[in-house]
This record gives structure tokens, sequence and C-alpha cells, in this order.
């Protein structure tokens, strides 16, 4: 890991959203940056689903921000919050029959 690289990562343990400052983040970085904010999604372009589901386990409301989130993720989000079930756009059938059973 380079000197900038390696603060960068310090940067965004300390404070995930300072992401949106970083052109081009490394995954790395995405990762640390979601595990301390969830929200720091918001300022990740295209993000894998390992990053997608980092923000909505530290955040489930943190799915607002994320493009097409897929079932696994969706359900992350509501297990993490149940009340992020608002936030999901086209929900999955299946979220929804699990959030019916817990609930």
């Amino acid at each position: 890991m380079t000197q900038t690289e390696e603060k960068l990562l310090q940067s965004v343990q300390q404070n995930g959203t300072d992401i949106r400052f970083i052109e081009n983040p490394s995954l790395e970085v995405q990762l640390a940056a979601v595990q301390q904010n969830g929200y720091a999604i918001k300022w990740i372009e295209n993000p894998s689903t390992e990053v997608q589901l980092e923000a909505v386990q530290q955040n489930g409301y943190a799915i607002f921000y994320i493009v097409n989130p897929s079932e696994e993720v969706q359900l992350a989000a509501v297990q993490q919050n149940v009340n992020s079930i608002n936030s999901i756009k086209n929900l999955s059938q299946s979220v929804i029959e699990h959030h019916i059973a817990t609930n």
C-alpha cells in the first residue's frame, strides 16, 4: 500500500463521508468508508455488491442511495433496520414475505 493510499484509508476510517473528496477510491478505501458510515455509499460510483452489503449492514437506510439493489442487499438492509423497508424502491417479493414473517 502506498503512503497516499494509507492516508486516504486513515481519513475515511475517521470520517467515511470524506470519500466524496477522493477520485476513484480503491475497493479497500470504499469498504473502510462505508464501514465507518453507511451513508458514504452516496459518493461511490457503481459500488460493488460487497460495498453495498457493508453499507447497509452499517446502516440499513443507506439503501436509499443504492440504485437497483439486489434482493440480498435489500434483505440485509431490512435485517439491519426493519424501517429501511420504506426506503427501498422496487422491493423484492421475498423481502416483503420475510418482513411479514418476522414482524
